[in-house]
């Protein structure tokens, strides 16, 4: 009898044993089977690197886009997207033509007028091949007491008190504040007397000049314009284009190196002429030159802002 107690312990101890290891067992063939967190991090590190044309961020330009100048004189510096090849920059104001470095660098006196320049930036070879474009705005004030920086665009939406604006390169916040000076249109200020909130007054789809400085990725405004009426846009036109005729009584074709449509230009008293960079005359358009030209429609005419002959 006792023989068989002794038997029946020890089968129990056995079981017990059997199962505790096949207990640890399972969780040692459970813990072999997780993915190993390094393995799978260096995975998606390769996999990140490795995704092609991923876009590349625009090089610093200087002064920085959203500055507040004071002085209308500046040197715009850069770094093009195209080496040995040409830039134009131009407003509704004013226009020039840069050349680049073996780099893609570019340096080039500029002069701003007084409010906001909306200035935009057109890279190509020397072979007139289009390339990159890009936009750039700034405000000449007399001091930048309302801050160093400007966002300049229509407002999308409005929640309290922040407003996100479309501008070119995407969408910016600003936040106002009670001590935020509000100009607004003169047909909107008898009802902001009669409310006596400036900033209700502003709409979706106004397009608001903010003055203030960065905080947290917002512009925290001190000063904000709005208008309804004649909104700020860039009119002018880049045409890179092959001459086709001489001008006769101030009138030329060319063809678009874009597309091949014939287009007839007016030169007047107002438009430049440039020879690789150099000042040049009428008689110096001939027949069969590339040139970069800038312009505008008027009266239904493409009036010549600038142009400029390449060697």
């Amino acid at each position: 009898m006792r023989s068989s107690l002794i038997v029946n312990h020890i089968a129990k101890y056995l079981v017990i044993l059997i199962l505790l290891a096949s207990f640890i067992f399972a969780l040692l063939w459970l813990w072999q089977r997780q993915p190993k967190i390094q393995n799978t991090q260096t995975s998606f590190q390769a996999t990140t690197e490795s995704k092609p044309d991923q876009p590349q961020p625009t090089s610093k330009i200087s002064p920085a886009d959203g500055s507040v100048l004071t002085s209308a004189d500046i040197t715009l510096k850069g770094k093009a997207s195209t080496s040995n090849g040409y830039l134009a920059i131009f407003t509704n104001d004013w226009q020039t033509v840069a050349k680049t470095d073996s780099d893609g660098n570019f340096e080039k006196e500029i002069k701003l007028v007084d409010g906001l320049n909306l200035v935009e930036l057109v890279s190509f070879s020397s072979e007139l091949k289009k390339d990159k474009k890009n936009s750039l705005t700034y405000l000449l004030a007399k001091d930048n007491k309302n801050g160093h920086t400007i966002f300049a665009g229509p407002a999308k939406t409005i929640f309290d008190t922040l407003i996100t604006l479309t501008i070119t390169n995407g969408q910016k916040e600003i936040r106002a504040s009670k001590s935020t000076i509000i100009n607004l249109p003169k047909e909107d200020e008898e009802e902001n007397e009669a409310t006596g909130s400036a900033l209700r007054s502003i709409r979706i789809g106004d397009f608001l000049i903010a003055q203030g400085n960065i905080s947290k990725d917002q512009l925290e405004a001190k000063k904000i314009e709005v208008i309804r009426e004649n909104l700020p846009q860039n009119t002018r036109k880049l045409t890179l284009a092959k001459t086709l005729t001489s001008p006769r009584q101030n009138l030329f074709s060319a063809k678009n190196l874009a597309d091949n449509q014939i287009l007839e230009f007016t030169l007047n008293k107002n438009s430049q002429i440039s020879l690789d960079g150099k000042e040049a005359k009428s008689a110096d358009i001939v027949k069969d030159k590339n040139t970069i030209i800038i312009s505008h429609e008027d009266k239904d005419k493409e009036l010549i802002d600038l142009i400029y002959l390449l060697p």
